[in-house]
């Protein structure tokens, strides 16, 4: 069975990844394996969801066959990300981005730019404002 992994932290950026990767998992008849950080801030106040289930309610409702892994928070969690594309046989990685300038680009790192450089299985960059679902999950 097909697995494509999501790296999910409360925000918009992640929730825009959240509707491609379970309609994505619907498309392919594919497992979801979500990683979400044990630190990550109260879904309720992060900016940009809007919805106030929780991660695993959302999930069943979805009817895929999943995993919610709680990750610890770490400096930088591509590791973890990485880690599970080699252990778990992931197929596809799914994640959230938010705009940055060219500078900001330059400057500074980021766990999606080095997820999409060192992963050896694909990897869809998802932005906020690209992807809206065609149902609600």
């Amino acid at each position: 069975m097909t697995t494509i992994l999501l790296a999910y932290v409360p925000s918009a950026t992640s929730e825009a990844a959240f509707a491609f990767a379970v309609e994505e998992a619907k498309r392919r008849d594919a497992r979801l394996l979500v990683l979400a950080s044990e630190r990550a801030p109260d879904p309720r106040k992060a900016r940009g969801v809007t919805d106030q289930r929780s991660l695993e309610e959302r999930l069943a409702e979805t009817g895929l066959e999943h995993e919610l892994r709680t990750v610890p928070r770490r400096d930088d969690p591509a590791d973890d990300i990485l880690d599970a594309i080699e252990h778990d046989a992931v197929d596809l990685v799914v994640i959230g981005i938010r705009r940055r300038t060219p500078i900001g680009k330059i400057l500074l790192g980021s766990t999606s730019q080095r997820v999409a450089i060192e992963s050896p299985v694909p990897v869809v960059l998802v932005k906020p404002d690209t992807f809206v679902a065609p149902s609600r999950f």
